[in-house]
């Protein structure tokens, strides 16, 4: 190969150009590019952009120093193959990423290109140097973003997919085993609910600096989003490693918390698979450590649970379940008994409470503690209560044709859904569908209607008694905060629970109870209703204590709408 096509007219240190005599050193000494001459592995001259980049406000001292000692020791070897391959290339590298060696120890990433030209009739070598520090830190500020969880700094759900597909192969390999744990954060709701978002986002980072203290380096610990964790540890040989670890995870969640300068206590509920005992796959390691958290949850929280073949048949029920749910309004499965409410003063009926019951066609009857707690799961709460409401008025108003008198009905609401309805005005847009005045309904809420966002809870309380529905206080006596409750929400009448009423003739402390409801009821001005009223004992204790109205067996059962009709007239009476 000749001079001229190994490096060209560069060479050449001016020029004439549209009759302008051009400087190329004098170029060179201002160009953005770091430039390097180097012969026999010594450096002849470097320009000043390569002084900037090195660190040094002068000219560094690197004329006659070897030219490998420029860079660390990692691009050392790089840079050595790019000078050998030089003459076999026949023209320049390829731009390479090296790291150039600075004044103050830190690194410069840099791209390297190399050629040679004939100077002075001997080979020499130039470099261009070109700084792409920032463009790296650029790169590596997205691929972080990308793969770690910005509140926390844990591995993000991506990076954790991809950690453990890698494991499960190392693991076939070496014929090792992985176990996958889930972390769910009981109570984080209530934290965020009740202290705050700020103080719930100091929760995760603090619960994430505690879960990694419970591993080793090898381990993988993320944050899947919300409260969810995950766990990968590798190499287990046993479960009882998976056993320990779990064990220290509830351990540390323990702890109190320090939020917003208050102590706060939370625990968690660990589902634990292993690979490839339990599944072979990163979606079946998925599956099953989520259904086996969601059995330490249902067991009582604060708990960790391993994966179980019947875990997996539940799982599988539960979802032809759902699927069957979804189809419930479809095929009319979906049907309301009535149950009599009775004035225990007269006896007569008064109105009813309309119980949601799904009649599946192959399964028969299916559990409202089913059904319901799946609705609300699945997201179909909102039109399992819609139709509730739509269908219990319009039957209500029929039997108010029918009798001739102001017969009411009482629906149980989700507190969710109870403040959706209030928002978007659907409960008022039934009764003009149904033509049931507003007083002829009663909605049947829990204390913990407040639990998620008591202002706006309340707000839609206060617009219900506008609308002219009559609220009742359901469950009355079971929960933590029964009295302040009471005192606070607009009702205008307290269910005492159906747990105390058929204790009230056998067990003296739950006649004290229901005596002591009563009293604090009438003194606050509201009505009081009895549940779970099965002997004529029980309704006349009730009843000589000034209960205002009674359910239960006593009377009658939940009926179908056309058995309930014939109640209606004439007139049931209950003596």
């Amino acid at each position: 190969m000749d001079d001229e096509s190994r490096f060209p007219a560069s060479s050449v240190t001016d020029a004439t150009m549209a009759g302008r005599e051009i400087d190329f050193f004098f170029l060179i000494e201002h160009l953005p590019d770091g430039i390097l001459v180097q012969r026999q592995d010594q450096v002849l001259y470097a320009n000043p952009a390569v002084t900037a980049l090195v660190g040094g406000r002068e000219p560094p001292a690197l004329a006659g120093r070897p030219f490998l000692t420029l860079f660390d020791a990692d691009s050392q070897t790089t840079v050595a193959n790019l000078l050998r391959d030089l003459d076999h290339l026949g023209h320049p590298s390829p731009p390479t990423e090296a790291r150039l060696l600075r004044t103050n120890d830190k690194p410069a990433t840099v791209e390297l290109t190399l050629g040679t030209a004939q100077l002075d009739g001997q080979d020499t070598i130039l470099a261009v140097v070109r700084d792409i520090t920032q463009r790296k830190e650029a790169e590596e500020r997205i691929r972080h973003q990308a793969n770690y969880d910005a509140l926390t700094g844990l591995p993000n759900r991506a990076l954790f997919l991809d950690r453990l597909q890698h494991e499960l192969i190392r693991a076939r390999r070496s014929h090792s085993r992985v176990a996958l744990m889930f972390i769910d954060l009981d109570r984080f709701k209530w934290v965020n609910d009740t202290l705050g978002h700020a103080a719930g986002d100091r929760l995760l980072q603090e619960a994430s600096q505690r879960l990694l203290s419970c591993h080793r380096e090898s381990d993988t610990v993320a944050r899947l989003g919300g409260d969810e964790f995950t766990v990968i540890l590798p190499d287990m040989a046993h479960g009882p490693h998976a056993e320990r670890v779990a064990a220290q995870i509830l351990r540390v969640l323990e702890q109190p918390f320090i939020l917003e300068g208050q102590e706060a206590f939370i625990s968690g509920s660990v589902g634990v698979t292993i690979f490839p005992d339990d599944a072979d796959s990163v979606d079946g390691l998925l599956k099953n450590a989520d259904s086996a958290m969601y059995h330490a949850k249902a067991d009582g929280r604060n708990a960790y649970r391993f994966f179980t073949p019947d875990m997996h048949a539940e799982a599988l029920e539960k979802m032809e379940l759902e699927k069957d749910l979804h189809r419930a309004l479809q095929r009319n499965e979906l049907v309301i008994h009535y149950q009599p409410i009775v004035n225990l003063q007269t006896g007569q009926l008064v109105g009813a409470e309309g119980l949601l019951r799904w009649k599946h066609r192959t399964r028969g009857f299916v559990s409202p503690e089913v059904f319901v707690q799946l609705a609300e799961e699945t997201g179909l709460s909102a039109a399992l209560t819609e139709w509730t409401l739509r269908t219990g008025c319009s039957q209500a108003q029929k039997w108010r044709e029918l009798g001739g008198w102001d017969f009411f009905i009482s629906l149980n609401l989700a507190c969710t859904r109870c403040r959706e309805l209030s928002t978007d005005d659907k409960i008022a847009s039934i009764f003009q569908e149904t033509g049931l005045p507003p007083t002829a309904l009663v909605l049947e809420v829990t204390e913990n209607i407040l639990s998620e966002d008591g202002a706006r809870a309340m707000g839609m309380l206060n617009h219900l008694k506008k609308l002219g529905v009559s609220l009742w206080l359901d469950d009355f006596g079971t929960g933590y905060s029964s009295l302040s409750v009471l005192k606070k929400l607009p009702v205008s009448g307290v269910k005492i629970d159906r747990t105390f009423i058929p204790e009230v003739s056998r067990d003296p402390e739950s006649e004290v109870l229901v005596k002591a409801i009563m009293s604090l009821a009438k003194s606050l001005g509201r009505m009081v209703i009895g549940e779970g009223v099965e002997t004529r004992d029980q309704m006349e204790f009730l009843k000589t204590r000034g209960c205002d109205f009674a359910q239960g067996y006593h009377f009658d059962r939940p009926l179908p709408a056309d058995e309930f009709a014939a109640l209606v007239k004439p007139r049931k009476v209950f003596l």
